[in-house]
């Protein structure tokens, strides 16, 4: 019979914080083990997060830029919580929508490892999410170039 003369307890029994000192000069990007491929967090993402969510944000910006333009030539805002916004603070709605998309991002990223809805793994959600903004701003560009024309 072997005894265990651990003073502390096995670190290995928690998982790895989200958030952690590790950040920034940690080794992890991917599972240790192939049994660990699933709802596990990394130290260290790969370019194509960092290209992808920077995509995300840019579009972001661009989809603010052209609703207003629309809303300008006589659209109109379909998002309820956005219109009440845009109504009384138009320059801080722009920043709520920036910041809600960054949030979202950031808790998305984080987890990407992570199983959602019993199938799915999170970064498939980076990936829907850019390709929603992307046919988004294409259809406000198209929009915006008929109503001019």
């Amino acid at each position: 019979m072997q005894i265990d003369r651990r003073i502390k307890p096995d670190r290995r029994k928690l998982s790895t914080r989200p958030f952690s000192k590790y950040i920034f000069k940690g080794k992890r990007r991917h599972a240790r083990r192939k049994e660990e491929d699933q709802n596990y967090y990394v130290d260290r993402y790969d370019a194509k997060y960092l290209a992808l969510v920077l995509s995300i944000l840019v579009l972001c910006v661009f989809d603010a830029y052209f609703t207003l333009k629309i809303i300008h030539n006589g659209g109109r805002e379909l998002n309820p919580l956005m219109i009440k916004f845009l109504d009384r603070f138009p320059e801080v709605s722009l920043i709520v929508k920036y910041l809600m998309t960054v949030i979202s991002l950031i808790i998305l990223l984080v987890h990407k490892n992570f199983i959602m809805f019993g199938k799915i793994k999170a970064y498939i959600f980076l990936y829907l999410i850019f390709s929603l903004y992307f046919f988004l701003v294409i259809y406000e560009v198209f929009f915006l170039y008929i109503r001019i024309v």
